[in-house]
């Protein structure tokens, strides 16, 4: 499925390349040796047999390699002129072939969805290069699952339809917080959700790494190369200015808890647990710790250690604000941290709030 923004038409030649569903399925098995790589290994001959013997396959082709060249002139072939509507290749690096072929098989004019490409060097030929007999047992196996699979198949077209430009990332990770201002210097508008009060999520408990004792929240590119150092993309969340990104929304202690619309267009509703504290007073001075009474385990240690009921969980937090436990913290039946707060930034009766995301 292609997305595009301010589009709404289909792709071109959408009649062209559907077949109907009734039509009656002829499948082509192309059969490819890797150059006589694993001719020595699968009984060639005995696939062929095997294969033309599966109901629906009405042609059967060997050769060297099928996803360049006569090969794939061969397919092509094949699709205009014996009217083929379903296509199996057993090709060796479908990842790379299978690219060159379906490319080739849409040109001619079938719809790329009905092409299979299956791979006998990598996953039969070569594990069993000690026993040929049980590899080309496992190959015919292979080909008959791929050949079963192509008659099933059914075409997909192709469409273009409106996109906003924002995207939702969850999960406040290392990688998530990677994806999320990689995508936000795309100049998409990015909202990164966590449900944690924090991010940098597990990796983050590092605390800092050798041999540049980076902090795990911030470094992206970790290396034991002293002379790469200097070409890593690590970087500060606080000093390379992650917080600041204009097109960047961080929202922490949240969860998804609605989806609504399709791709394109999603309507995500995302609920806020009350921090207690407002992200944007609080200067991170620690006074609301010194005295706090309630101690807890805590989980950023494994539970070995004890921490306070407001608190960071580990050094260097992003963002750089207290988070009360509502589970342990006594609220207004104590209060000291409220009193001690030179900015008055905690706020005990914050509540669970909402936001619609377009998406």
């Amino acid at each position: 499925m292609t997305v595009r923004k301010g589009s709404s038409k289909q792709s071109k030649g959408k009649s062209r390349r559907r077949v109907k569903t009734m039509e009656e399925v002829k499948v082509g098995v192309f059969l490819s040796d890797c150059g006589g790589q694993i001719a020595k290994i699968l009984d060639f001959e005995a696939l062929t047999n095997f294969v033309k013997d599966v109901p629906g396959v009405a042609l059967v082709a060997r050769g060297s390699e099928f996803w360049r060249g006569e090969g794939l002139k061969t397919i092509v072939d094949a699709v205009k002129t014996k009217k083929i509507n379903r296509v199996v290749v057993a090709e060796s690096l479908p990842k790379i072939s299978e690219v060159a072929i379906v490319k080739a098989v849409e040109e001619a004019g079938l719809n790329p969805y009905l092409v299979e490409v299956i791979d006998l060097k990598d996953h039969c030929a070569w594990p069993h290069k000690d026993t040929p007999r049980e590899a080309t047992e496992k190959a015919k196996a292979m080909l008959l699952a791929a050949v079963e699979k192509a008659k099933l198949q059914e075409p997909i077209e192709k469409a273009e339809f409106p996109a906003v430009k924002s995207v939702l990332v969850i999960g406040g990770g290392l990688a998530g917080m990677q994806a999320a201002e990689d995508l936000a210097d795309m100049g998409f508008q990015v909202y990164l959700i966590e449900k944690e009060p924090f991010l940098g999520g597990l990796a983050a408990k590092a605390v800092r790494f050798f041999p540049t004792d980076d902090c795990a929240i911030c470094i992206q590119s970790p290396t034991t190369n002293l002379k790469a150092v200097a070409q890593t993309s690590r970087k500060c969340v606080y000093r390379s200015g992650f917080s600041e990104i204009p097109n960047l929304n961080v929202l922490t202690n949240a969860r998804v808890v609605k989806v609504e619309g399709g791709p394109g267009n999603f309507h995500v509703t995302v609920e806020r647990k009350p921090r207690y504290v407002n992200e944007k007073k609080c200067v991170a001075c620690d006074l609301c710790t010194s005295v706090c009474p309630v101690e807890v385990p805590d989980e950023y240690n494994a539970k070995l250690t004890k921490r306070k009921a407001i608190y960071v969980n580990k050094p260097l937090v992003y963002p750089p604000a207290y988070a009360i436990d509502a589970k342990a913290c006594k609220f207004h039946e104590c209060a000291k941290c409220v009193e001690v707060c030179p900015t008055k930034a905690i706020e005990l009766d914050q509540k669970p709030e909402q936001v619609t995301l377009n998406v």
